[in-house]
């Protein structure tokens, strides 16, 4: 399957939960805005939602600063 995240393409073998997506980038979910297909998705939704063929994801990552 291939995606689009955040304007690069990427190839996973099979669809993933935008959940198990996460996890496979090692990307922190309490700390991620994602964006799917144009639509901002809560964080409570990320096991319901799953990404498929040429879908298109944008995931920024809050980040502390001092």
């Amino acid at each position: 399957m291939k995606c689009i995240i955040n304007g690069d393409e990427f190839n996973f073998e099979d669809a993933l939960t935008l959940s198990d997506l996460l996890d496979s980038l090692e990307l922190d979910k309490d700390r991620i805005i994602v964006e799917w297909n144009d639509t901002l998705i809560k964080s409570e939704q990320f096991n319901d939602i799953t990404v498929r063929e040429s879908d298109r994801l944008e995931l920024l990552e809050f980040v502390g600063g001092g």
